[in-house]
């Protein structure tokens, strides 16, 4: 049974190292999901600027940033179908297509090259650039083309087996060019003539045997090439190459297509076996192909294409059914599936680390090697033979122990600390608490139930109650305890620095225990925080704490207790903190979201897209200068100083679309999927904006957060990790769009400029539309004050003119001739001793003059005051005729007589002339008729009409044209220059003459 139990320990520490600490690297699988155009990966291609090409069965891709730009047939692609991808030495890009020759690419268009420019077949295999030629492999041979005038020639003196000569890959050696097809052997391409000619370097024999050489890919590394066979590799010493011999050692399985180098020398291999299912990525090395597929992340067993990106230390492998892999190679992050176990506690002692798991104790040397382990079935049997030799009582409830069950099989041993005292560890489990020795033995076991355990700076031993408080041992071996503090419960977590031991409550805050007493800073009002679960201490001494609700404070307790910084949740990612460690001037808060990397108030993010898949972590503990965390199902390594170095970051930011009023501009703005330009000119009406930008640089695109501004003096936008701006409804101006990208994985902000904006303004914002206003409205207004200058200076010769035409009206009123007809009237009717009527003559003629000096001094006058004053006049004169003439007056009824007005001085010359030359003595019932009628709203019309001498009459008399009548004519045009011809005369043949008179009114 011993020599049993002894080969069983043999071989599980022989194979245990292999089983438990093999390394597994990040990495993350792209697929059509993610925007892949076919998951069917048939190339890959790392260009200059090491960006990823990948050639599907459905189109190019291009990675960026994470996304996908695809080109395919729509775009100009021979056909969609890519087996190979390279690029040239004028950084054109080249892609070999089965079934459509090849195609060029110079980042605007395409250039197909097939069978009707030269090509032996459409069905291209491979490329590969040389110089200034790209080789093109097809399945009937290769052709050459330059890649200056693209011009085609194709090599003579191909061996084709079954109808075909497919080439499967080239090399150089010895600034010769050699390729390799997949049933014929490795030639050599010989330009010596004009024609270049392909010559046999090693020549395959097809036996159908199992053994026969093929060559499906080539490796050339370390001046060795690996030449893939089915089911096996052959290696050929190029320094041999020229002989034709071919290796006899042959190994390996499956069959590989493709071969890599990383910077650790390890060669890897993509695979996929056709028929059989041992494909899958290898690595090979001292002759031995090692199936690596499980350590890197892949789950594929169809691999055809690998590269490796040296400047990032990152893996890609193309697959035929699941797409791409990306795997981190850079070590950063370890993980260890450690037979998928729980893991408890880490601890170290004599370079030696101890792991305690779900299973028990495992401990290894400084290589990682298992030296010794300790089982479920160890621990239980140590509690058992304990309570079997023991004569002294088990400690109950009723002790103020908290009690254990002692029936509880070894399968239901749950663990709970480990702890390093000197040079023993202590670990505590559901069972009890055992004390264990450097070599891996238990060599005690104390019958405590206890969380949180450890020893006091007197080395006294101390526990924790959950319910009872803490009891402070003399001698744990014998359970005499020195004193317990029933108050202090609840203890989540213990720290020993310098005289003092740290405990932390999630109820009551922190504890001190110095110089045998117990303080409780939250009692005597120190610290009023309550929840506390994590502490740690950083390198300059303070204390790191972590509350129950995500505040992290830093802290000086080392003479008088002081918070020197608050880190608040809101700086923190995640909602629960799981662990808290300090390295260097960093501090390590680990929630369920990553690892936060704090330090002077910036935070950095280390989560699943940099290996940490597992946010579950279930313990912690920093090993010189590495990181353990411990999960559920193994744990992880993280090397701390590469942890801390400063990290790449965005370097560059290009835009990949951009759409105007939803409308994408033109392709041949894009060169290389990029805008071409670094400004972006509109019209007014298209002013709505979606801008597409990629960064570029940086190792974590998730990690990146963006925010932007249109100008510098505008504020920040939030922060989005959208890799997109939609600018809606810009005014027109000019616009220097800036994008600040921060990176959590480096801890940097750093601002782009990305595009300057210029809006036109509509044609009326313009500033020569504007000029031209000012200039024009300047004109006009020049015009206008001129032209009210003028008028005014019209307007003023035209008062001028009325008054002195009113004044002459005046005059023509009261002319000599009328007065001195009125003074001999007036003597008359003295010397015939009238009185009567000599009296009325006077008051009449005393009454029109008082009127018309009275009107001399208006413009206008009511038509009633018109007519008072003609009724006057007509009197004076009738009198001097006898009263013979008959005068009438006929007013409308919709004429206002009191309230419209009309010019002065304006109707009585046409009275007098009636007066003066439309009777003669011997005139029969001479008649006068006056009349005012309203044509429209605003037109009077006055006609005087008289029975006088006829038309033939007044012609022969000359009828006179009156001083007064043209006075008139001119008042009028000067009063009313709106109203056209306003008088008109008209005589008749018998009945005399008619005078019509239209005013505004």
């Amino acid at each position: 049974m011993r020599f049993l139990n002894k080969l069983i320990l043999f071989f599980g520490l022989f194979f245990f190292p292999y089983l438990l600490l093999g390394q597994y690297y990040p990495s993350k699988n792209y697929s059509t999901t993610d925007g892949l155009p076919n998951n069917a990966v048939r190339s890959l291609f790392l260009d200059s600027k090491n960006i990823l090409w990948i050639g599907t069965e459905n189109g190019v891709s291009r990675m960026e940033n994470g996304s996908f730009s695809t080109l395919n047939e729509i775009d100009g692609l021979g056909h969609n179908s890519c087996w190979d991808i390279n690029q040239d030495s004028n950084g054109n890009m080249w892609f070999a297509s089965y079934g459509g020759g090849v195609s060029k690419y110079d980042g605007k268009k395409f250039t197909v090259f097939n069978v009707k420019n030269g090509l032996p077949l459409d069905r291209v295999r491979k490329l590969f650039s040389y110089k200034n030629k790209m080789f093109i492999g097809t399945e009937l041979g290769i052709s050459i083309i330059d890649i200056k005038t693209n011009k085609v020639v194709t090599t003579k003196g191909i061996r084709p087996h079954f109808g075909v000569f497919m080439v499967s890959d080239f090399f150089t050696y010895e600034k010769a060019v050699y390729f390799s097809t997949i049933n014929e052997g490795l030639f050599k391409v010989d330009f010596s003539s004009s024609i270049p000619k392909i010559v046999p370097i090693v020549e395959f024999k097809i036996t159908g045997n199992a053994m026969d050489s093929h060559a499906y890919s080539l490796g050339n590394f370390d001046s060795k090439l690996y030449l893939s066979n089915k089911g096996f590799i052959n290696i050929i010493e190029l320094e041999h190459l020229k002989k034709g011999l071919l290796s006899t050692n042959a190994f390996g399985q499956s069959i590989i297509w493709d071969y890599v180098k990383d910077n650790r020398n390890n060669i890897l291999a993509a695979s996929w076996g056709l028929f059989d299912s041992d494909g899958g990525l290898y690595q090979i090395s001292n002759n031995k192909m090692v199936n690596v597929s499980d350590q890197y992340g892949i789950d594929s067993r169809n691999l055809l294409n690998v590269v490796y990106d040296k400047s990032k230390d990152i893996l890609y492998v193309g697959s035929k059914d699941k797409g791409i892999y990306e795997v981190r190679l850079n070590k950063m992050i370890d993980y260890n599936l450690f037979e998928e176990k729980s893991i408890i506690d880490f601890e170290v002692f004599n370079n030696q680390k101890v792991i305690l798991h779900q299973k028990g104790i495992s401990i290894f040397n400084a290589s990682n090697t298992l030296l010794s382990s300790i089982s479920l079935s160890d621990f239980k049997k140590a509690e058992i033979d304990f309570i079997k030799k023991t004569k002294k009582p088990l400690p109950t409830h009723a002790d103020d122990f908290f009690e254990l069950n002692y029936k509880l099989p070894a399968s239901g041993i749950e663990f709970y600390r480990l702890v390093k005292h000197g040079k023993v560890l202590w670990a505590s489990s559901n069972i009890g608490l055992f004390e264990i020795n450097f070599e891996g033995k238990i060599i005690n076991y104390v019958p405590i139930h206890t969380y949180e355990f450890g020893f006091t700076p007197n080395n006294n031993f101390f526990e924790t109650n959950p319910y009872g408080g803490v009891h402070i041992y003399d001698d744990i071996y014998n359970l005499k305890v020195q004193s317990l503090d029933e108050k202090v419960t609840a203890i989540v977590k213990t720290l020993n620095y310098n005289d003092k031991t740290y405990l932390l409550s999630v109820f009551n805050g922190l504890y001190v225990y110095k110089n045998n007493q117990f303080h409780s800073y939250l009692a005597e009002g120190i610290w009023k925080e309550k929840k506390l679960k994590h502490i740690t201490v950083n390198s300059k001494g303070q204390l790191i704490l972590a509350a129950e609700f995500g505040n992290v404070f830093i802290v000086d307790d080392s003479k008088a207790f002081k918070i020197l910084k608050i880190i608040s949740k809101k700086e923190i990612v995640g909602n629960t903190i799981l662990f808290l460690e300090s390295f260097k001037d960093f501090i390590l808060i680990g929630t369920e979201k990553g690892i936060n990397l704090y330090k002077d108030g910036v935070v950095r993010l280390i989560d699943k897209e940099q290996g940490l898949k597992d946010g579950a972590v279930t313990t912690s503990q920093i090993f010189e200068n590495q990181l353990w965390l411990g999960t559920k199902k193994g744990y992880y390594t993280i090397d701390l100083e590469r942890l801390i170095a400063p990290q790449m970051t965005v370097s560059e930011m290009t835009i990949s679309t951009i759409e105007i009023n939803n409308v994408p501009i033109s392709f041949s703005n894009y060169k290389w999927f990029h805008y071409n330009s670094k400004e972006l000119i509109c019209d007014y009406k298209d002013n709505s904006f979606s801008i597409d930008f990629i960064p570029k640089g940086h190792d974590f695109p998730n990690k990146l957060k963006f925010r932007y501004r249109l100008k510098s003096t505008n504020r920040w936008s939030p922060y989005s990790e959208k890799t997109n701006l939609f600018l809606p409804y810009l005014p027109y101006g000019n616009y220097n769009l800036e994008v600040e990208v921060f990176d959590s994985n480096a801890g940097k902000a750093t601002i782009f400029k990305l595009l300057e904006i210029h809006i036109r303004p509509p044609f009326w914002m313009t500033w020569w539309f504007i000029a031209l206003a000012v200039l024009s409205i300047f004109n006009v207004l020049v015009y206008l004050i001129f032209k009210s200058k003028k008028k005014s200076r019209e307007q003023a010769v035209i008062q001028k003119r009325i008054a002195e035409t009113k004044l002459e009206a005046l005059l023509s009123q009261m002319n000599p001739h009328f007065t001195f007809n009125a003074m001999n009237a007036i003597q008359d009717y003295i010397i015939s001793n009238d009185i009567g009527n000599s009296l009325k003559y006077i008051g009449e003629f005393a009454k029109l003059i008082r009127q018309t000096l009275e009107n001399s001094s208006k413009q206008t006058i009511a038509i009633e005051e018109e007519i008072e004053y003609l009724k006057s006049y007509i009197m004076i004169e009738n009198m001097r005729f006898d009263n013979r003439i008959e005068t009438e007056f006929h007013i409308g009824s919709d004429v206002d007589v009191y309230h419209s007005k009309i010019p002065t001085m304006l109707l009585q010359p046409f009275v007098e002339n009636v007066f003066v030359h439309a009777f003669h003595a011997s005139h029969p019932a001479p008649k006068l008729t006056i009349s005012f009628e309203m044509l429209t709203k605003n037109i009077l019309e006055c006609k005087i009409i008289d029975n006088g001498m006829s038309l033939n009459a007044a012609k022969k008399a000359k009828i006179h044209n009156s001083k007064g009548i043209q006075l008139t004519k001119e008042r009028l045009s000067l009063l009313q220059n709106s109203n056209v011809n306003p008088i008109n005369i008209l005589f008749t043949e018998n009945n005399g003459t008619t005078v019509t008179i239209r005013l505004t009114v």
